[in-house]
């Protein structure tokens, strides 16, 4: 006989034993917890702030809009250039590759503002302070060698209190993981004693077995 899924036999296998769901449930928060805590390694974020403010033509304010934009974009691209990483390689010791050293820092620009932001990640949060400053101290210097700009200026360098949470892993968000993937466990298990249940408890499962339509039945009574 073919089984199919009774759904009303789930939920009821369900109710009975929620605890159950419940245990699995905790069980996968405590898992993801200490796996979290100590299998995944921790990555910190650190971030400074680049003031960049081209000079003014006041005979034009399409134009500078435009250069403003213009520059931010430049600037940009100039954060992880070959040029700069390799200075902050140099200066700070790193192993690190360009490639590698660039997969880690984020550049965005505050909205329409003259402000970049510069975001260096780091499984030592100090790392991360001293990669994101460095690197925002030379770019402040190649932009009057290379773009022969005076007003590419630090406006907020990076601080280690401010850089002690770690952005990942989601501990919050793992837990609910975990959460989710116990229940989910436990429903599976229980789908599969219904599958696997050969008791004939209804009239249709006898008569999907006997291919006949039963005439009646006797009730069971406790003595």
């Amino acid at each position: 006989m073919d089984r199919t899924i009774d759904l009303s036999g789930i939920i009821a296998i369900l109710k009975r034993f929620w605890w159950v769901v419940a245990v699995l449930g905790i069980a996968g928060m405590a898992v993801a917890f200490v796996y979290t805590n100590h299998f995944v390694e921790k990555k910190y974020e650190a971030t400074s702030q680049v003031l960049v403010k081209p000079e003014k033509n006041e005979d034009n304010r399409n134009f500078d809009v435009q250069l403003n934009k213009q520059l931010i974009s430049t600037y940009q691209v100039i954060v992880t250039s070959g040029n700069v990483l390799n200075q902050v390689r140099d200066e700070l010791s790193l192993e690190d590759s360009n490639k590698e050293l660039a997969s880690r820092i984020a550049v965005s620009n505050e909205g329409s503002s003259q402000v970049l932001v510069i975001r260096v990640q780091d499984t030592d949060p100090e790392q991360a302070v001293l990669v994101v400053n460095t690197l925002s101290e030379i770019l402040q210097e190649e932009a009057k060698t290379m773009m022969d700009e005076k007003n590419v200026r630090v406006l907020s360098p990076a601080e280690l209190e401010n850089s002690q949470t770690p952005v990942s892993p989601n501990l919050k968000v793992t837990i609910l993981l975990g959460f989710i993937a116990g229940v989910a466990l436990a429903v599976a298990i229980f789908v599969v004693i219904e599958l696997t249940n050969t008791k004939l408890r209804t009239r249709e499962d006898v008569e999907a077995l006997v291919d006949i339509p039963v005439l009646g039945s006797v009730n069971r009574r406790k003595l």
